[in-house]
């Protein structure tokens, strides 16, 4: 059509998709140039270089209000600033606005955010002035996510985001594309218009991997598109934004304002009527007004968190439902990433009958209860009496055991304790049976299969041991009887030999009475079918916070929580008090289970259980330590020490995980009888800590900057994070930032006891390993694996 005389194309304004620009590129059969210019200065940037002339210099200055650095890892970022032989003079009788924009040595703050990617190369970021700071904190780079859903889907036109700093999420003004309506038969047709744009929306949420606050929660369809006659449009094809706040700012204010009278009215009414309407439908109530969503089909079998839910929404509908049908819902039924509404309803009938009774957090420790104490404890509140009765009667634990029940398989030291029974059932002719939630035993097997997908030797050695020897039933600890049918739980009962449970709800939120259902009935359920058909020994994994006491002191491997901790106080503020006091009700269960009914139990408690030292991509991605290696190596931001005292000798007690399963797997058939508790430990004085972490960082090609003082350290960390892509900040330390905000004890060795775990671990012919550089390069290396780094 050209004649095959065009030499060059090139585009400006704005960034353009790259799947168009590849369109056109492809078309013309030219590159395609991005040109970077402004009205002020003129051309700047040529696919990222300065165009010189007209550009004199370039320089990056910090941003700290919105967590922009020049010291920022990978890349330098900040607002740019341009020196140009085309500088305008000034704004016309507009002093001040010139000061601001023209600084003393005449650069011209261009508000645009950039990041030098390499050395004289620019990437765009953001505007300056575009980013909005919501209610919870959380900063929206608004003009990133227009374009993220302008392009995102053909129904949509034209996307204009809205927020403010006094509401937790965003609204919009969504002009929808008039050819595709026509298409689809829906001109004319609001509502199917409307149900239509929010398919759109969730489909680029999951696609973009958008938080929930980054999803517009409802918007203004507007049938008008923003245009230069309009005004809504500037000269050049951009939003002239002042124009369209004017225009839509009181109707999207008001909108707030309904959306939050409206909930309020959705709830009271719940509160009022929902037990008198069926559960169904009550359930999908709670569940729009808890996330704000217009309509749910609950037909469909999205779970909660594919609505837009979390494990903090979750809390609050958990606490809405139990209100309305004065029944605990625990929130891990709600969010379960396994579950529906549908199941949720079921649940809940369940409890409202009867049929599902089984102890509660209100039934066991009081509604409202502040404290707990070990003699709320007791099997007979957990377990039937006739059960309790016959325990006695049953045959005793197999001295070779041939059939392995293992709970929490896909978790993260589970997959590998499955691994390690399974080899050891690959020798003796044996078999491992997993309980997994999912909706069938098949979703159940996928699930557990996903966990090696990561490497292909794992994957290939998982396969290669499952063959014909492990069974994945799909259950829930949270349930009654596991959530097993009376076949399953009966053919449990009668052949399982040994109960290997690493399996918990872990949350570092949810208070203990949240955690109840899955972490203290579920170890009760696991006890149950301990002591019906056979004796079967219990292998409990739990955590060395259990063996913590007041003032920093540790309890010995062979002291009975029962009687060093008869009470506990609940305090929601602290981290990870719920599931913490779980393990320690669990324990307490255990061993009220070993003294009344012979129940032979072995439990390890685990400190921080690091990556695998072989297999690839296997690390705990949310685990304090690995968000920890993230963050430095995006920002580079390291204090002094991390460590209150720095003449004092430091060390850190994490073990790799593959160590950890092997340990546990070797030790654990040692115990038989009686109740043993080894605290899993690395107790070598070696001086490997945090510190010897963040030196190896920086010998592994990410240098770290150390910054003196610790307050200083945190604050620029969290602001640094804060302003990582919102992929990035997801894995960030961020959530865990808290633990960080003091410095740490220093301890020259291992302060926790753990002589047992030491002497057993080399009977069984191994050594405790010392953390190496290898190890830390490793998690380096699975980061990048994950494309998480």
């Amino acid at each position: 059509m050209l004649g095959g005389r065009l030499l060059s194309c090139n585009f400006g304004s704005a960034p353009i998709a790259p799947d168009l620009r590849e369109f056109i590129e492809t078309c013309m059969g030219v590159p395609l140039d991005e040109y970077f210019a402004i009205t002020e200065t003129v051309s700047i940037l040529r696919n990222g270089r300065a165009m010189k002339p007209p550009v004199i210099d370039i320089k990056l200055i910090d941003v700290p209000e919105l967590g922009y650095f020049t010291t920022d890892k990978p890349h330098p970022r900040g607002e740019m600033l341009v020196k140009t032989n085309s500088l305008m003079l000034g704004y016309y009788k507009r002093p001040e606005a010139t000061e601001k924009a023209i600084d003393k040595d005449n650069y011209y703050h261009t508000g645009d955010i950039m990041a030098e990617d390499q050395p004289g190369h620019y990437v765009y970021v953001d505007r300056r002035n575009n980013v909005q700071k919501l209610a919870q904190g959380e900063f929206v780079a608004i003009s990133h996510l227009e374009g993220v859903f302008n392009n995102g889907h053909p129904i949509m036109s034209q996307v204009f985001l809205y927020g403010s700093s006094s509401r937790s999420y965003l609204l919009a003004v969504i002009v929808p594309n008039r050819a595709v309506l026509d298409d689809m038969g829906i001109a004319g047709d609001d509502a199917a218009i409307r149900a239509e744009i929010r398919k759109a929306l969730q489909e680029i949420a999951r696609n973009e991997k958008l938080n929930a606050y980054e999803v517009p929660r409802d918007f203004i369809l507007e049938h008008e598109p923003f245009s230069t006659t309009n005004g809504l449009l500037a000269g050049v094809g951009k939003y002239a934004r002042p124009n369209l706040k004017a225009h839509y700012g009181p109707r999207l204010e008001q909108f707030y304002d309904d959306i939050a009278a409206a909930q309020a009215g959705e709830l009271k009414a719940l509160r009022s009527q929902g037990r008198d309407a069926p559960v169904l439908e009550t359930v999908v109530k709670a569940i729009q007004a808890t996330l704000g969503i217009e309509k749910v089909d609950p037909s469909k079998p999205a779970n909660f968190s594919e609505l837009g839910g979390d494990s903090l929404s979750a809390l609050t509908c958990s606490l809405l439902l139990e209100e309305i049908f004065d029944v605990e819902v625990p929130s891990d039924v709600i969010n379960n990433p396994a579950g529906s509404l549908q199941q949720i309803a079921d649940y809940i009938t369940r409890m409202l009958s009867g049929a599902g009774n089984r102890a509660t957090f209100a039934s066991v420790h009081g509604r409202g209860a502040t404290e707990i104490a070990a003699s709320d404890l007791k099997l007979e509140k957990f377990i039937d009496a006739e059960t309790l009765a016959g325990a006695g009667a049953i045959a005793p634990p197999s001295d070779n055991p041939q059939c392995i029940l293992i709970t929490g398989a896909n978790g993260y030291l589970g997959r590998f304790l499955c691994l390690e029974w399974l080899e050891r059932m690959a020798a003796a002719g044996g078999r491992v049976i997993s309980i997994v939630r999912g909706r069938d035993n098949e979703a159940a097997r996928k699930r557990l299969a996903a966990a090696y997908e990561s490497d292909p030797d794992l994957k290939r050695h998982f396969d290669t041991l499952a063959a014909g020897r492990l069974e994945v039933i799909a259950g829930d600890l949270a349930e009654p009887r596991l959530g097993l049918g009376d076949p399953d739980w009966s053919r449990l009962a009668d052949t399982v030999d040994l109960i290997v449970h690493p399996g918990a709800l872990v949350n570092h939120v949810l208070p203990y009475a949240q955690m109840f259902a899955a972490n203290v009935a579920g170890t009760a359920e696991l006890i149950r079918l301990a002591v019906t058909g056979r004796m079967k020994p219990i292998h409990n994994v739990s955590t060395q916070v259990v063996a913590a006491m007041p003032g920093g002191s540790m309890l010995a491997e062979d002291a009975d929580v029962r009687a060093a901790t008869p009470v506990r106080t609940l305090n929601s503020e602290a981290y990870a008090d719920g599931y913490n006091h779980s393990k320690w009700a669990g324990e307490v269960l255990l061993r009220e289970a070993h003294d009344a009914l012979g129940l032979p139990v072995a439990v390890f408690r685990s400190d921080m259980i690091m990556a695998h030292s072989r297999y690839r991509g296997q690390l705990n991605a949310s685990d304090l330590l690995t968000r920890l290696f993230l963050s430095v190596a995006l920002t580079g931001l390291v204090p002094r020490s991390f460590y209150r005292a720095s003449e004092t000798k430091a060390h850190f007690d994490g073990l790799p995980v593959d160590f950890i399963a092997k340990s546990i797997a070797a030790i654990g058939p040692e115990s038989t009888q009686g109740y043993r508790t080894f605290h899993v430990a690395n107790a070598h004085d070696d001086g490997i800590s945090l510190d010897t972490f963040m030196d190896w960082i920086a010998e592994a090609g990410h240098p770290v900057v150390r910054v003196d003082g610790h307050e200083e350290w945190y604050h620029r960390f969290e602001t640094a994070l804060k302003a990582l892509p919102e992929d990035k900040r997801a894995h960030s330390s961020i959530p865990l930032l808290q633990l960080l905000r003091e410095p740490l004890p220093a301890a020259s060795g291992s302060d926790i006891p753990s002589g047992r775990f030491t002497d057993a671990v080399r009977k069984a012919d191994q050594d405790v390993p010392h953390l190496s550089q290898a190890l830390i390069r490793k998690y380096l290396d699975d980061l990048h694996a994950l494309n998480i780094l």
